[in-house]
């Protein structure tokens, strides 16, 4: 049986809100089988993309908040390099002061613990749950060295990161597992994209993919059903080479980059793979369409994928819908229009089994 039916809708995880029982009540109306925590950037700065998930590098000394640049010429860099590592081997090893070291900051996570008290009451026809963290890529370009490098060319830094990224991906799954029901984690890692980029020629698909897997197999251990989500024109033939249960990528705006993938789709369908498939628009256009005419658009995508030789039923049954992107930093009654008409969407299709006739 599979783990997640088709056609369900599910959030990316950043939305709007400053108070975190509306963005609940939004999740709790439209997403009711597989909700989500939501991510808050407008509500503070350690809720935004890069800072939600190297707090236990702040606290360390390791990273500086200002500039968001490791501080590695500072004196007692080494130091706090030495004593980051024994830490982090404490907690491979449950040390319970590692635990605690490592422990998902309260403000940053002030939603994750609301979503957990409320879930039982407010979602009775959950079927799993779905978290986030942000990818070692994006969040590698956008933090820095000493010398004002991204952290991600550099080996020793990227090291840390991953690390840092990992065990906060891993603490986020435990307690999503509390509710005794199944867990999702996205990797959200949108730079995914610059591996194309001839200004980005020192990245490598080899080191991105190694950062990937070294998230995702922790994660797979612990029994959780991983995905990665990239709102851009990927190479998804990185990522349906990984261990992954799920690819999440912008339908609406670049289908084409998943058109001239169909093989490898293919092969990742029939290895059990499912597509979250992000047709809702994250922009303004959402308010000059329809779930109506999302699905006309779908159909047509799907007639495209025939034509290049996708089991399209395959795909049918393998789908779930998401909007192409999160929502955190648009306006409060855009991202309610957009997860209503995720909703739609979704039910759409649910009422038709998988079709539109």
């Amino acid at each position: 049986m599979t783990w997640i039916k088709a056609n369900r809708a599910i959030g990316i995880g950043s939305l709007p809100h400053t108070e975190i029982p509306a963005a609940f009540e939004l999740v709790s109306r439209t997403c009711p089988h597989w909700p989500h925590w939501s991510q808050l950037p407008q509500r503070s700065k350690e809720q935004g993309f890069v800072m939600q998930y190297v707090q236990p590098l702040v606290k360390a000394g390791l990273l500086q908040t200002e500039g968001l640049c490791f501080a590695r010429n500072t004196p007692d860099w080494s130091y706090n390099l030495s004593h980051f590592y024994e830490i982090y081997a404490a907690f491979q090893a449950n040390d319970s002061q590692a635990l605690d070291f490592f422990s998902l900051e309260p403000d940053a996570f002030s939603s994750l613990d609301y979503f957990l008290t409320n879930l039982t009451a407010r979602f009775p026809s959950a079927e799993g749950v779905k978290g986030q963290i942000s990818g070692p890529l994006s969040v590698g370009l956008q933090i820095k060295d000493e010398c004002g490098q991204a952290a991600f060319y550099d080996k020793a830094l990227r090291d840390l990161l991953v690390k840092c990224i990992t065990v906060q991906g891993v603490l986020q799954a435990r307690k999503l597992q509390t509710m005794r029901l199944p867990v999702l984690l996205f990797i959200d890692d949108p730079c995914l994209f610059f591996l194309d980029d001839p200004a980005h020629n020192a990245l490598t698909r080899e080191a991105a993919a190694a950062a990937l897997l070294e998230i995702i197999q922790p994660l797979k251990s612990l029994n959780v059903k991983v995905g990665v989500h990239v709102c851009a024109p990927a190479d998804w033939s990185i990522l349906f080479a990984l261990p992954l249960d799920i690819v999440s990528f912008d339908a609406y705006t670049y289908f084409d980059s998943m058109k001239e993938q169909a093989q490898y789709l293919q092969d990742f369908l029939l290895r059990g793979g499912k597509l979250a498939w992000g047709l809702i628009p994250t922009s303004e256009e959402a308010w000059q369409t329809t779930a109506a005419d999302l699905a006309q658009l779908f159909e047509q995508q799907c007639s495209v994928l025939q034509a290049c030789s996708l089991d399209v039923n395959l795909l049918r049954r393998n789908i779930i819908w998401t909007p192409s992107c999160g929502t955190g930093m648009l306006e409060q009654k855009l991202a309610r229009h957009i997860y209503r008409l995720l909703t739609e969407l979704a039910q759409l299709y649910e009422k038709n089994n998988g079709t539109i006739v």
